[in-house]
């Protein structure tokens, strides 16, 4: 019995802690966003709220298996074991971590539109992360009707979004490279620091899907092989956290928009020697405090290079959309705003717009 409460109960206990662990870091991080992002475009506040609503379900859902393996259930570890088997609440697991899954990569495939205004490409990795939710909600389907198939599909779906999403972060860090190539060095260190970022934000959720992938795989291979089941529970770990991994890349790359301008325009040389606050985008100059609006690094259009320079046209800027803000620089009490008119300066009062 002992080995069994080992590694069918253990790993949903240490799984639905690292879920709340990861919780609370995405509350940190929508308060961060809520705080510095007020005037961000409605759809992409939406998208905040509800991914925000998705993820808390999802907690949720690991509070309460929790609470009936570890009070309803201790006594009975037969139960528990049958609870976490055929559950309703337990099979509908899959399509859960798959829906939150979906819902970021939506967003990123957004980016990558964004990145290389090639729909064609977007809408080819676009069917691939269509294709891994249908898999996994046929996997759920599989465990309610006690198919046999359920590994399968559920298989297909690992391997399918790890595919996806290789595709889709070395896609988006070659449109980046060739973007900065094209553009002025202002503008080529912006996209470097993104692509760094990048980086930086996929890795977590793509090693934690890589290592999902390859434990199902081993598990299924080594059906009735008494090591099996140290692959089911390193499966379950990895498969309870890879959604909200998936929801901190996410809020990572939204609130690091505005870090990335202060930082950028600090090292031209465009702001005083005053210290630089990049955390919470404040220079302090004194007796004035001046607060950049945050503006979008990642959602917004390849900027306007200077006029004496070559503009590819693929680079050029399209119209401003729903999700993108102008491109804001603060020079002490002057802004400077590359739109789609062409370069205006203000001397007003920098502020939060």
């Amino acid at each position: 019995m002992a080995p069994s409460v080992t590694y069918s109960l253990g790993p949903w206990v240490l799984g639905i802690s690292g879920d709340l662990l990861l919780q609370g870091t995405l509350f940190t991080q929508f308060a961060h966003y809520l705080a510095l992002y007020r005037e961000d475009a409605p759809a992409l506040r939406v998208f905040v709220g509800g991914l925000m609503l998705l993820t808390t379900s999802k907690s949720v859902q690991g509070i309460v298996i929790l609470w009936k393996l570890n009070v309803d259930l201790f006594s009975d570890v037969q139960a528990a074991l049958e609870f976490t088997a055929s559950s309703p609440f337990m099979k509908l697991n899959p399509a859960w971590v798959a829906l939150i899954a979906f819902y970021v990569q939506l967003f990123f495939c957004y980016r990558l539109w964004i990145i290389s205004r090639n729909i064609y490409f977007v809408a080819a990795v676009l069917s691939l992360f269509v294709f891994a939710f249908i898999a996994a909600c046929i996997s759920t389907a599989h465990s309610f009707s006690q198919g046999g198939l359920f590994l399968s599909w559920l298989s297909i779906h690992l391997g399918t979004v790890f595919g996806a999403d290789f595709v889709l972060c070395t896609s988006m860090s070659y449109f980046l490279l060739k973007h900065s190539k094209s553009c002025s060095p202002k503008t080529a260190g912006m996209l470097n620091a993104v692509l760094k970022l990048t980086f930086q934000t996929a890795a977590p959720a793509a090693l934690c899907a890589a290592i999902n992938f390859f434990a199902v795989e081993v598990n299924i291979a080594k059906t009735g092989h008494t090591d099996a089941e140290v692959y089911a529970l390193v499966a379950v770990l990895a498969n309870e956290v890879l959604p909200k991994l998936y929801a901190v890349s996410a809020m990572w790359m939204l609130n690091a928009r505005w870090e990335i301008r202060v930082r950028h325009a600090h090292s031209l040389g465009r702001s005083s020697d005053a210290p630089l606050d990049a955390s919470r985008g404040i220079q302090s100059s004194g007796w004035h405090r001046s607060v950049p609006r945050p503006v979008d690094v990642e959602l917004s259009p390849v900027p306007r290079v200077a006029q004496d320079e070559s503009v590819p046209a693929h680079i050029a800027p399209p119209p401003i959309h729903m999700w993108a803000n102008l491109n804001l620089r603060q020079i002490g009490d002057e802004a400077t705003v590359d739109g789609e008119v062409g370069s205006v300066k203000s001397s007003q009062k920098a502020g939060l717009w």
